[in-house]
């Protein structure tokens, strides 16, 4: 998407609004319905909150034919490992599930070791999840439990006053009758460049039967089914100061390997799976590394080792790189142009390269303006004797290097010994 100025993106969307969503059924207290739907359910679906995603296939819906678990299932199991790599957290980060229902992916999340806080509107929906955590059967490792706690909460009415590392909305955001609410609170619960993973599927086509089954959904349980456009739910997104720095399709399934077209099997489900980064202040409009504005890293290298070395031995260091620029960092495992690189390069005497090696170490995490990130270095010197400099310095894929925007390299003289 363009970058746009807040004010442009905010009026469009006023008057666009009412064609973004999906029409919601009128004359329904949908917040009573969030809070009371799960005593209407039968004892066989309760259960399943239990339990989701697994289920007794026995009380599969109607609409999945065929044995074996149905494809709503089979996508969470997906989206469930695909989500944890995405936002590629340390041990130990907080995250907190906006919209938890009965605690499943708070439960996943928390035996990878993260600090986990879910909340929901629906106490009986929290109850659930507290026992379904408290009835887990194994903790963390032999001496660790799982940490997790629920909250009775309406994140329409307010923020939490914590901040977490990073928050998931979870095919949730659509249930909210004020999605502007929502995205305000959350961004105030995070740090500037703390990660929001959103999943929403799109809103169906005039005249499908999902319209029939979500008009049916709000009359029988008075919960609200109420999906995005694409283009709304991203504009909503960048209006609340939220940088999507990865944009995601998800291929689910296993396919013939023999086959003569294998894009043939492909089918991407209508989901958007958007990660997102709080760039605060919030700016007029979003700057990223494809278009980039102004690129400046300023580094500061500490636990540097001997700078006297012999042949096959190593520099290492801790490296921190704050983003001094206007420009969200964009990084991605492949490498595409505007996405943002570590360079490193050992120079001779003549300040000629004698290594050259881009990528490595990866940047985890796509960077904004004002964040910081550490990575360590652990690059061999040359194996001839003589007089070398390191230097590092951060290359915008295909575009530029960032020195040549003015922005300063850091460089370590050594000596290579015989």
């Amino acid at each position: 998407m363009e970058d746009l100025p807040r004010p442009f993106i905010s009026t469009r969307l006023l008057y666009l609004q009412p064609l973004m969503r999906f029409k919601k059924v009128e004359g329904i207290d949908y917040k009573r319905g969030a809070e009371e739907y799960p005593r209407k359910l039968a004892p066989s679906d309760r259960h399943h909150l239990l339990t989701k995603p697994f289920y007794n296939l026995a009380f599969k819906h109607d609409r999945w034919a065929g044995d074996g678990p149905d494809s709503d299932t089979h996508r969470h199991f997906c989206d469930f490992a695909n989500l944890a790599v995405a936002l590629a957290l340390p041990p130990g980060s907080r995250i907190l599930d906006v919209g938890c229902g009965s605690g499943w992916l708070c439960e996943y999340f928390a035996r990878f070791g993260y600090d986990v806080t879910g909340i929901d509107i629906s106490s009986d929906l929290i109850d659930m999840a507290r026992q379904r955590l408290a009835n887990a059967p194994f903790g963390l490792d032999h001496e660790t439990g799982l940490s997790s706690r629920f909250l009775v909460h309406d994140i329409e009415q307010s923020a939490m006053t914590e901040t977490f590392d990073a928050v998931v909305c979870y095919d949730a955001l659509h249930h909210f009758e004020d999605e502007h609410a929502v995205l305000k609170n959350i961004y105030a619960m995070l740090e500037n460049g703390g990660q929001l993973f959103v999943l929403e599927g799109e809103r169906p086509p005039a005249g499908s039967d999902t319209e029939d089954e979500l008009r049916s959904v709000m009359r029988e349980y008075e919960t609200l089914e109420s999906p995005f456009t694409r283009e709304y739910l991203l504009s909503l997104l960048c209006e609340h100061g939220f940088a999507v720095v990865g944009d995601y399709v998800s291929v689910n399934g296993l396919f013939e390997r023999d086959s003569n077209s294998l894009l043939s099997q492909i089918n991407a489900e209508p989901f958007n799976y958007l990660l997102c980064k709080k760039i605060s202040p919030a700016p007029s409009r979003i700057r990223d590394s494809r278009k980039p504005g102004r690129l400046l890293a300023r580094f500061t290298a500490s636990q540097v080792g001997s700078l006297q070395l012999q042949p096959g031995e190593r520099i290492t260091l801790s490296l921190e790189i704050e983003n001094a620029g206007d420009t969200v960092w964009l990084v991605s495992r492949a490498a595409p142009r505007g996405t943002v690189r570590l360079g490193v390069k050992i120079l001779n005497e003549k300040g000629e390269p004698v290594i050259e090696v881009h990528g490595s170490p990866p940047l985890s995490r796509a960077v904004v303006p004002g964040e910081k990130v550490v990575v360590q270095i652990n690059q061999p010197v040359p194996d001839e004797a003589g007089n070398y400099s390191l230097k590092i310095d951060l290359v915008c894929q295909d575009i530029c290097w960032f020195e040549q925007h003015g922005s300063e390299p850091l460089r370590i003289e050594f000596q290579v010994k015989d």
